[in-house]
């Protein structure tokens, strides 16, 4: 299972089908990104307008992977992307608590593994503010795998964890990276 939920980080990096649905767009400056609230009856978050989200997914895929973001300026390499994945929190731990979880079993399963940052944040879990961490590492899944970033946090709801996990390559644009940081901010539970 644990194998099965790092498979998850790089789910989006192959992903093939493309849909989605958005609510609403920030217009607010032609500079700035223009992002969209895509709404589910469990999460919110915005996400840029110009990136592709799938979510639909073969077997091959964890059935915990509920959708993905991939940005639209593809890499030969690497592509960045955002996903969304729900596990099962039998144990009912914190937010806080199951992101060290999960922070542990990359430590324990990612090639080369460096914790860069954990940072403190508050989002929103059915209206109640929440605290819970946002971990950035770095690592590979594989040997044959190129090293990736990853900024990762998670919010429980009870007997179940949400986990929000940005890929990108080390030397990714900054803007690419702020428009990711943006996606793990505005993320909440309904």
């Amino acid at each position: 299972m644990k194998k099965l939920v790092a498979t998850a980080l790089f789910a989006s990096l192959i992903l093939t089908s493309c849909s989605g649905t958005s609510t609403s767009t920030d217009t607010s400056s032609s500079e700035t990104p223009r992002y969209v609230t895509y709404k589910t009856s469990d999460f919110t978050l915005n996400v840029p307008d110009t990136w592709v989200t799938l979510d639909t997914f073969t077997a091959d895929y964890p059935s915990g992977l509920r959708i993905a973001f991939k940005n639209n300026v593809q890499n030969t390499v690497f592509t960045a992307n955002v996903t969304v994945v729900r596990e099962d929190n039998a144990s009912q731990l914190t937010s806080s608590d199951y992101a060290q979880k999960k922070l542990q079993n990359h430590k324990d399963h990612l090639l080369g593994y460096t914790l860069i940052s954990q940072e403190n944040v508050t989002l929103s879990v059915s209206g109640t503010n929440s605290q819970t961490l946002i971990n950035t590492f770095s690592g590979q899944n594989n040997t044959d795998g190129p090293t990736l970033n990853f900024m990762q946090e998670v919010l429980t709801k009870g007997d179940e964890a949400w986990i929000v996990t940005a890929t990108y390559r080390p030397d990714e644009d900054e803007f690419t990276v702020e428009k990711m940081q943006n996606i793990l901010n505005t993320f909440s539970l309904r």
